[in-house]
């Protein structure tokens, strides 16, 4: 189903590619004032590990889509709505490339906001930190997604809708049964969580934190939306993405965290005691 109001579509559209470029702009600005904190420590195993994993992820994903075939017309006129879950059912009744251009449009920025924490220290130890950072989210969480839609074969919710304004050539491409998870839902996430865990680390304490918290992810979950509108994803296609996209945002500056205490293991003994002894 098409919604057509004509004008406020494309007001619409503007106004969420406005706001959501000022975000990838004022990212840097705000972190420019930043200079004493740090948004974790590089790693060798660790980063090694990432992303030996993230390709590990990507190189399965690629021999995976290799093997996978289109729809024909025959097995898109067997398709029957009724089969799709209650809680996904709607989706099916869903188009608007207007929906799809703005999540397009969301995601890319989303994903170059976190840049914006690396250009606001040039060429230092931050900056390298953030972009190595980003890189492992970006592999980990893209070779997940791409590996699971590979596996899955789900059709997306286009395809059983009967709308005319649907080319039937959309319908018979690949990436027609590419539905779970959403890709930009996860991308969406992962940028958003990434960039607000990183900015509060950086400015440890400062009340703009919540603002990119709730900016950021209210962005993302716009993404989110746009892809259910558009006809592009069913709600659980989108949940799933969030989780994965968050998830890994999360978990990798997680795992590169500076606890700021060193422990060495000694031994130690005396008299008639003898064991390990733990120094900070």
């Amino acid at each position: 189903m098409k919604a057509q109001i004509p004008g406020l579509s494309v007001f619409v559209e503007r106004v969420v590619i406005v706001g959501s470029f000022l975000l990838a702009f004022i990212t840097p600005c705000t972190a420019a004032q930043v200079h004493d904190s740090s948004p974790g420590e590089l790693d060798l195993w660790l980063d090694g590990g990432l992303t030996a994993g993230g390709v590990a992820l990507v190189s399965g994903a690629v021999a995976v889509r290799r093997g996978q075939d289109p729809l024909t017309a025959e097995d898109i006129s067997l398709l029957d709505p009724a089969q799709i879950n209650g809680f996904d059912g709607s989706a099916t009744a869903q188009w608007s490339t207007t929906a799809a251009a703005v999540s397009n449009a969301l995601v890319l920025t989303l994903m170059a906001a976190p840049l914006g924490l690396a250009i606001a220290t040039p060429g230092s130890r931050k900056s390298w930190t953030v972009v190595a950072m980003y890189g492992e989210v970006f592999l980990v969480g893209n070779g997940l997604v791409e590996l699971l839609k590979g596996v899955t074969n789900r059709a997306r919710p286009f395809v059983y809708n009967a709308d005319p304004d649907i080319p039937d050539a959309a319908r018979l491409e690949v990436k027609a049964r590419r539905a779970f998870p959403s890709g930009h839902t996860a991308n969406a996430f992962a940028a958003a969580v990434f960039l607000s865990s990183v900015y509060a680390k950086l400015r440890s304490g400062s009340s703009a934190t919540k603002w990119m918290w709730a900016g950021s992810l209210t962005l993302a979950a716009t993404t989110g939306y746009m892809r259910y509108h558009g006809g592009k994803h069913y709600p659980t296609d989108i949940i799933s993405g969030a989780i994965i996209g968050s998830l890994v945002g999360w978990g990798v500056p997680k795992l590169h965290e500076v606890t700021g205490v060193n422990l060495t293991i000694a031994p130690s003994g005396g008299g008639s005691a003898i064991g390990l002894m733990l120094r900070h």
